[in-house]
């Protein structure tokens, strides 16, 4: 009786192999030998599928309780009934043999098949032993070949079957970041849809542009294209000589307090700083010398903005000491009531300046053909809204994003009657395609008409005519020249009136979609 385990690794192509000849019921020694397996290091895939499993071979006394601790250890391990198979070995058959009579030697003038006379007593004379221990041999070499013996890769046989399911269920989730990022027992819990058939050709030629950056050759690197992210454009960005004009009248004055307690399952919370405490706090701050008192909000709020990463941490502390020396008693009496509250509106003033940064970067190297578009994003086979909508014709997936709003539901409406339109798809924010430039935009609605054009629509609300919208329209028309002609970008509102330069009305972008 023994536990057996193979775990087969690439690096070198050999297997390791860890055996265990103690009749293992214990679930410990289970949990510790699974534990050695799926801790060894460097594994990774091998060509040949039989090393790219691990198997356990047992002959317990106890074998169900055995296999209820293996399955167990796995979960333990954070394995679900996705990553293994509990294969029960049937018992070989083995065909019934035919009787058979053996021919013997005549005995006394009998033929060979005749029964002879029976006679006083037995004579066994006659017999030849050697042709009986031929014939025992043959019968047993016979029982010994393959066709009846089990087959020694009948458990590699499985193995190798498993494998190959195995692989084609994480092929049906590549290049799906959502269902990569969920454990394998929730993935068929979650709704998924299904590009329509006759639109699967479309997603698979087409590469929407995004924006990169230009990676120049070095002794370092051999010159590439990385994906641009926002960051990227921090380069060169200073706090030296810029204006620091921030209006703190709306500095929030509350105090918090991070504190660890038990009923809180001991994680550390954020609380408001019960009114006694805020007091107590507030006569010791206000019984400090003036000059310790500066000291202590400056180490406040530097400590608070320090998290910045953008932002190098001696310009900062410089960027707040200008700020503060520039303040007067009253402005300095302030701060020191709601020092927070003054870190916050400084953070703001910042994000403000990087913002402008990025873009200013963005467009310059765009210009210089440091950053350039490139064919890239490819639509998912499948999606996986949270809400979801199946009513609307000439979807792309047989059902798109149900968190729409009227103003989108409209222009949707409008589509499902233009001829030229082959299919539209609601766009996923963070599943989705985006604009990736000095802002990170995903536009609403993705529209593709029988020409081949594709159509990139923000639907936006009356009220919403502000710099948020405009920084998407300059990104959207930069992206548009960027990515050539057989792609769009529109700012749709609902009515003409006072609309943003670059933006059309839903009946301008309508009338300009039929003639596409």
């Amino acid at each position: 009786m023994g536990l057996m385990w193979y775990l087969y690794l690439s690096e070198p192509p050999f297997a390791y192999i860890l055996a265990s000849l103690a009749n293992k019921t214990s679930q410990v020694d289970v949990e510790q030998i699974l534990g050695r397996i799926l801790r060894l290091p460097h594994t990774s895939q091998h060509t040949q599928s039989a090393l790219n499993m691990s198997y356990v071979l047992t002959s317990s006394n106890d074998f169900n309780n055995t296999v209820a601790h293996i399955v167990k250890g796995l979960n333990s391990a954070g394995f679900s009934d996705k990553d293994y198979r509990i294969g029960e070995s049937a018992k070989p058959q083995i065909p019934e043999q035919p009787a058979e009579q053996i021919t013997l030697p005549d005995q006394q003038g009998c033929s060979k098949t005749e029964t002879p006379l029976e006679t006083a007593e037995d004579d066994f004379s006659g017999l030849d032993a050697k042709s009986i221990g031929a014939e025992l041999e043959r019968r047993r070499e016979q029982a010994q070949t393959p066709e009846i013996a089990p087959k020694a890769n009948t458990m590699l046989d499985a193995a190798a079957e498993v494998e190959k399911a195995y692989t084609d269920a994480i092929q049906q989730t590549d290049n799906d970041p959502m269902m990569d990022n969920l454990p394998w027992e929730v993935r068929d819990k979650v709704k998924s849809f299904q590009v329509n058939p006759q639109f699967r050709e479309d997603i698979e030629t087409l590469q929407i542009p995004q924006f990169f950056l230009k990676i120049e050759q070095s002794l370092f690197t051999d010159g590439s294209f990385e994906l641009l992210d926002k960051e990227m454009l921090a380069e060169g960005f200073t706090l030296k000589g810029k204006a620091y004009d921030i209006d703190f009248a709306t500095a929030d004055d509350e105090i918090r307090e991070i504190d660890v307690r038990e009923q809180d399952g001991g994680l550390p919370k954020v609380f408001k700083m019960e009114s006694a405490e805020q007091r107590y706090f507030k006569e010791w701050f206000n019984n400090l010398p003036p000059e310790s008192r500066v000291r202590q909000c400056k180490d406040m709020m530097f400590n608070q903005l320090n998290k910045l990463n953008m932002v190098d941490a001696a310009e900062l502390k410089a960027y707040i000491n200008r700020i503060v020396d520039d303040m007067d008693k009253a402005q300095l009496a302030a701060m020191e009531k709601a020092p927070l509250g003054y870190a916050a509106k400084i953070r703001s003033k910042i994000e403000t300046l990087l913002e402008a940064h990025y873009r200013e970067n963005f467009e310059r190297w765009l210009e210089t053909e440091r950053i350039v578009c490139k064919p890239y994003f490819r639509l998912r086979p499948s999606i996986h809204p949270a809400t979801y909508t199946d009513i609307y014709a000439r979807s792309l997936y047989t059902a798109e994003d149900g968190d729409m709003n009227k103003l989108e539901q409209k222009l949707i409406v409008e589509l499902t009657a233009l001829p030229n339109v082959r299919w539209w798809h609601r766009n996923i924010a963070r599943q989705g395609f985006a604009i990736n430039g000095f802002i990170k935009h995903y536009p609403d609605i993705l529209i593709m008409t029988k020409s081949g054009k594709l159509i990139c629509a923000e639907t936006k609300g009356e009220h919403l005519k502000n710099d948020d919208s405009r920084e998407k329209i300059a990104l959207g028309q930069a992206w548009r020249t960027a990515a050539g002609k057989d792609f769009r970008y529109y700012m749709v509102f609902e009515n003409e009136e006072n609309l943003l330069p670059g933006a059309v009305s839903m009946s301008q972008f309508i009338d300009t979609i039929k003639e596409l």
